[in-house]
């Protein structure tokens, strides 16, 4: 039933929550997660501050697992190319959700897409025979989820593939 499961992730814990059930689709099918992140083009805002952890690599704050300490080094200096910080940070969050996942016996793709997050998981979605999409949510409503939006929204009005939704646990 299901051979491709897209599993894409921001680093919010809404994000988090969807990964047993991954896990668990991904064991029972004997189906591939790929796990992709999308990073957003900067829009020239130079005000996004950077931090170094603990081993010198440049870290934004956007995402912490949890358990991982927060960074504490101080505040980035110099010309930095945001794109590619967020690159390399989604490279490296995909790759430790997909070690714990293949601990687990699952099979997994690891993604760093660049562009518009709703739009770059549909034609993910598309370019690669998945067969659902499991997406977290943070469960908004009001003038909250007016405000800022949802991308899980908007992939679940567009896709053309089944979108399973995790609301996050308050």
């Amino acid at each position: 039933m299901y051979d491709n499961i897209l599993y894409p992730t921001d680093g919010s814990e809404a994000a988090e929550t969807v990964m047993d059930h991954v896990r668990t689709l991904s064991n029972t099918y004997d189906a591939t997660i790929h796990v992709l992140y999308v990073v957003t083009p900067d829009s020239g805002d130079a005000s996004l501050t950077l931090d170094k952890d603990e081993q010198g690599n440049w870290r934004t704050g956007m995402f912490k697992r949890k358990g991982e300490p927060a960074s504490t080094s101080g505040m980035a200096k110099g010309s930095v190319d945001v794109n590619e910080v967020l690159r390399a940070e989604g490279e490296g969050y995909t790759q430790a959700i997909a070690d714990e996942l293949e601990a687990d016996g699952c099979d997994t793709v690891c993604v760093c897409r660049e562009g518009k997050p709703d739009q770059e998981i549909l034609a993910y979605a598309e370019e690669n025979d998945i067969d659902i999409i499991a997406m977290g949510t943070h469960g908004r409503s009001g003038v909250e989820h007016a405000f800022l939006g949802s991308v899980t929204e908007k992939v679940v009005r567009k896709s053309a593939t089944p979108v399973l939704t995790i609301r996050q646990d308050d």
